[in-house]
């Protein structure tokens, strides 16, 4: 699956390590680098679905990059550590293992 930016560049879902809002942009950080756009960081969970959870008001990560967490923080298989609010931990967790049993067909 792709997702289109402004009809200027396609970037394949899978290669998004987690999206990072800042100063009324969203920032794609990717495995070959970031790309940056006017948008809400909103509007891009309610598109980009089961694959992708907000971790925190600035962040929205792609759970097939994550490595490890903590109550506080994640993990990605990048090294990057991110920011976990204490307000979406449970839900994380439980958005969590619902993705890793889909992916180890459970």
């Amino acid at each position: 699956m792709t997702k289109r930016f402004m009809s200027s560049r396609t970037v394949p879902l899978d290669s998004i390590y987690y999206i990072e809002s800042s100063n009324h942009k969203v920032v794609l950080r990717l495995k070959d680098g970031e790309f940056s756009c006017y948008a809400k960081i909103r509007d891009w969970e309610a598109e980009l679905g089961d694959q992708f959870f907000r971790i925190h008001k600035g962040y929205l990560v792609n759970l097939a990059y994550v490595e490890g967490y903590s109550k506080t923080e994640l993990t990605l298989t990048s090294g990057e550590k991110l920011l976990i609010s204490k307000y979406k931990y449970q839900d994380f967790v439980k958005a969590y293992l619902r993705f890793v049993k889909r992916g180890a067909g459970l």
